[in-house]
Parts: C-alpha cells; structure tokens; sequence
C-alpha cells in the first residue's frame, strides 16, 4: 500500500523546486541591472561611477520595499483565496495591487524628474558624485512604473503556471540591458543618463512581454476596474509589512553602512562594498527564492490547516533548501577571483584587494540567513508578525551596523566584512528565544519550532495522510480507509462510501491522469471532523475538474462518468481547486 508516513513529501518537493527557479528569479530582477550596470560603469566610465550606483542602492531599496509589501500581501491572500476557491476575490487583489504599483511608481517617477538633485545629496552624494546621481536619477525615473509592473506580474504568471513568459521577459530584459549600455555608455558616450536609460528601457520591455499575457483569453485571473474592495488593501499591507519591515531596514542601513565605510574604511572599500553588494543581491535572491517558495507553499497549506503538511514544507525548506544555498556559497567562495574581474581590471589595485576579499567572506553568511528567512516567511503566514518585525529589525539594521561599528575602528574593512557573518547570529538567537517562550522549554524538534495552536488541524490519530502510486495501491488503500472509518464508529454505510470514493477517484486519477515514465503519485488525507468524513485528493497531473463530468450523461453509453456520476450523488459536497499546479479534489461524506 501507499507509504503513510511519506504522504505529501514527494509533492511538496517536487512543488518546492518548481516553485524555486522562479522565485529567485523574480528577487533576482532587481540585482541582474544592477550587476550589468556595475560592470559597464566599472569599465567605461569609471569607479566613481560604481560608487554612485553604490549610492544609489538604497533607493533600489526603498522601491523593493514597496513591491515586497505587495508582493508578500497578494501572495499569502492569493494563495489562501485560491485554496478556498475563490477566483473572483483573487482577480479583485490582483487588479488592486496593479493599481497602487501604479500609483506609487508615478510618485517616485515625479521625485527622481524634479528634485534629483536633492535626492542624491540625501543619498550621500558629495560634490564628485552628486551631478552624475542626479543625471542616473533622472534616466532611472522613466522605467520605474515598467520594472515594479514586472515585479508583480510575475507573481500572477507563477498562480497561472506561466513561468517561462518570465524566464523569456528576464532573459530579453538582459540582454537589451547589455546591448543598449555598450550603445549609450561606450558608443555614445550617454555616462550616467545612459546607464539609468538603458535600465528603464529594459524594464519596460520585460513587463510587456508578461503584460501580454493578460490580453489572451487564457488568462484566469484578469484585470477589473469594476468592483474592486479597498478594503482589501487594508489585510494587504497588513501582511506584507513585515517584507516592507525587512526592506527598509536594508535601506537604512545602506545609508548607515556608506557612512560607515567612509569614515573608517575610505572610498575603495566603500567601491569594494558597492560591488559586492550589486552582486550580493543575486547571493539573496537564492536565499530569499527559497523563502518565497516556502511562503506560497505555507500559505495554501496553513488555510487548509494541514499540521503534517507544513512539517514537511519545513523540513523541505530547511533541509533541502538550505543545502542548496550553501553550495551556491561554496561554489561563489570558489569563483570569487573571477566575480571581481567583472568590476575590477586592475589586480594591483586597493579597490580589487578589498573586492575580492569580501566577495571569499560575505557567501558565508548565507546559509544562517536562509534559515532565518525561512522561519520569518513562514511566520508570516501563520499571522506571527510581531517575532517577524522584531527579529527582521535585527536582522536588517540592528546587527550589522552595531557589529560593524564595533569592529570597523580596530579592524577596518575586514571588520565590516566580518560583521556581515557576525550579524546573521542576532535573528536566529530571537527565533529560538522566541519559540522558547511560547513553548515554555527549549524546542526538541522543527515541529516545535512551527509554535502551532494547540486545537490547530487534525489530531493524527483522527487523519489517515497515503501516497497512491498504482493500482494495487489504490484497493488496498480503500480498504484501509474503510477499516479507519469503521475503527472510529461510523455507520458501515459511510464507511463503505468512503472506501468506494477512494477506488473511483483515485483509481481514476492513476488510470487516466499518470504519465508514463514520470514519477506519480496521489496523495490522499482522510479525516474524522465533527462527525464528518473529509477526503482530500492532490495531484500533479493536468487539470481536470471532476464536477463538471458528474452531470454529463450519454444515452448511447449510460456507464460514462458513472464513476463519478456515482461519487457525486453520494457526497454531501465537492470542491475542486487547481492551485500551482495542483489538482485539490475535496469531498464531504
């Protein structure tokens, strides 16, 4: 028979890593211009140039702030909405995030036109560098509304399996980047303006190719001024503030981490940092892609209030995810040399030194900052947003300017590096506190961790959780279900029905839904609540809805759909949900 213990595992990690790819891909967008225009800026224009991209980081940013807010708040109450069924409410979230994406990208495109003199002032811009910000400003306002519009399109094209039309945007919005840098920057000899032109060029290239899906009729979740809930922006920004938390705190503390290095470290470091960090935005987008993924998986499955489930979303994460990130470290420790060529020529030079010595240093910090990116998404789906707040404070700012300020005057630049390693202590020692106080001892295991309610999901010994895998599995499986039922005092009728549900449509899942050669699999949770028998199917094949073939009936053959016909009639109700990638089949008996 199916492996109980096993059940959901092998579905949650194939959803964990399809999932994956994107996510970081869509944190990566940001840092992919910002690496091509570091590397282009370092080249041919200069390293003041990679200072004032440097300088212009904490406006990148205060912008991710805004797009991690909506981001994070239509994710979680998406995929909760989804997993209720609720189509309508998901194109009302949808079509209210693209219009505040709009609203704040117009506000910032209006500063960056009329006062960019003044912004790069307050950026830290002295009397070598204020000019040139203030031209990259000015260039980098006209792609703003294009690259936040990109941002969170992406995230609908992930519910509706869309993917590659953000692999093939990313792959085009590069490079056009490239060609139009070497154009503006090399040929036309454009500076700064044509760094920030080419950028905003790109970005609106890669939003309308996503865009254009919205006008095809296979779109599920549309656009539609009509009947949209204001209120709904209210439970949007209440869930994504701890992403906004986290974002902001990075851009404070890249204005106090310029100072810092300035003060006790001078420009080449303060160069060194800027390309470091340009590509440690790429480093993140691995770690923050596996927090994604895990917040979208964690989202549908605490809605379905599913303990087992986000235990093995969890391990998954932790386990898996993290061993993922910290090869990505080895292997960018490995190839740190090759990383600071890209920015710097001269190896003689201070400013390739520094580089390179922090590029071997800062990959060490990731695999810490993935487990507490993990934990911190996950509680914020499970509604725990004053641990997020606190500890994303001490994460973002707390940790590393204090190390740093501590550091910086006896150790210079590599104590600034040193107190990226350091800081990542800081929030993982809060999570433990934390999880201590709420459990009263020191937690024995990831469960522990999860600090769920105590009357949350359903006791294990109320639940039956199986993976099918065959046909053989199929009836051994309904007979083991009709055992449960009967084990738990149920009429023998409801306990056979229960049984015939599991043949009828498991069976005809692996019938007609598997694909040779592939891997399959369809788990199964059977659950005793209030008097009630829930029977939830998931799977990975093609979409297919149940409920629209029970009614179908075809006199010239009267067993067509019998199965389900028969399913149908003797369930109390039945829902169906394809949720990323997933067919959901619920039934009532």
């Amino acid at each position: 028979m199916g492996d109980t213990a096993m059940a959901d595992t092998g579905i949650i990690t194939r959803l964990f890593f399809r999932l994956l790819p994107v996510q970081i891909i869509l944190v990566a967008v940001g840092s992919i211009n910002s690496i091509i225009d570091g590397a282009i800026a370092g080249k041919f224009i200069g390293p003041a140039a990679l200072s004032m991209i440097g300088l212009y980081y904490p406006m990148l940013k205060l912008m991710d702030t805004v797009n991690a807010v909506l981001v994070g708040g239509s994710q979680i109450l998406c995929g909760q909405s989804l997993g209720r069924g609720e189509l309508e409410k998901t194109r009302k979230i949808f079509s209210l995030d693209l219009i505040v994406t709009v609203a704040f990208s117009l506000l910032m495109t209006a500063a960056f036109l009329t006062v960019p003199g003044l912004i790069a002032k307050g950026l830290g811009a002295d009397s070598t560098t204020a000019d040139g910000l203030a031209s990259y400003l000015r260039a980098m306002s006209f792609g703003i509304a294009g690259g936040m519009l990109a941002s969170q399109l992406s995230v609908f094209l992930q519910l509706e399996q869309q993917e590659k039309r953000t692999y093939i945007g990313i792959g085009v919005m590069a490079a056009l980047n490239i060609s139009l840098n070497l154009l503006f920057v090399k040929v036309l000899d454009m500076g700064m303006f044509g760094l920030g032109l080419s950028t905003s060029i790109s970005n609106w290239v890669f939003c309308i190719i996503q865009l254009s899906y919205y006008f095809t009729k296979k779109a599920a979740i549309r656009f539609e001024l009509h009947g949209i809930e204001p209120g709904y922006l209210k439970e949007m920004l209440r869930i994504g503030i701890p992403g906004a938390v986290v974002q902001l705190c990075l851009t404070i503390r890249g204005v106090a981490m310029n100072k810092i290095i300035l003060s006790f470290a001078g420009s080449d470091a303060l160069a060194a940092y800027s390309a470091v960090g340009t590509f440690g935005c790429a480093y993140f987008a691995v770690t923050a892609g596996v927090a994604s993924a895990t917040r979208l998986l964690v989202s549908v499955y605490y809605g379905e209030e599913d303990r087992a489930g986000l235990l093995m979303i969890m391990k998954t994460a932790l386990f898996k995810g993290v061993g993922l990130v910290a090869g990505v470290a080895a292997v960018s420790i490995a190839l740190a040399g090759v990383f600071t060529g890209i920015f710097c020529t001269d190896s003689s030079s201070e400013v390739y030194s520094l580089t390179l010595q922090y590029f071997r240093m800062f990959p060490l910090s990731m695999p810490l900052s993935c487990v507490f990116v993990i934990f911190s998404n996950y509680y914020q789906c499970t509604d725990r947003m004053k641990i997020v707040n606190f500890s994303s404070v001490l994460d973002g700012v707390v940790g590393i300017v204090v190390t740093s300020l501590v550091l910086a005057p006896v150790l210079g630049a590599f104590g600034i590096w040193l107190s990226q390693i350091i800081a990542g202590f800081f929030p993982a020692a809060a999570i433990l506190i934390y999880t201590v106080i709420v459990n009263r001892r020191l937690p024995r295991s990831i469960e522990d961790m999860l600090v769920l309610r105590s009357g949350f999901g359903v006791p294990e010994e109320d639940r039956m959780d199986i993976s099918v895998r065959s046909e053989d599995d199929v009836l051994e499986t309904s007979e083991a279900v009709i055992g449960f039922c009967t084990g738990h005092g149920l009429d023998y009728k409801r306990s056979y029905y229960s049984g015939l549900c599991i043949e009828e449509m498991a069976g005809n899942i692996v019938r007609h839904g598997f694909v040779r050669g592939r891997r399959n699999s369809v788990d199964i949770r059977v659950v005793l609540k209030d008097d009630r028998m829930l029977i939830r199917f998931k799977d990975t094949c093609k979409p297919f809805d149940p409920k629209e073939y029970a009614g179908l009936f075809t006199p010239e053959d009267k067993t067509h759909n019998i199965g389900i016909r028969m399913i149908s009639r003797i369930s109390t109700e039945m829902d169906y949900n394809y949720i990323l990638g997933l067919n959901v089949l619920s039934i009532s008996l």
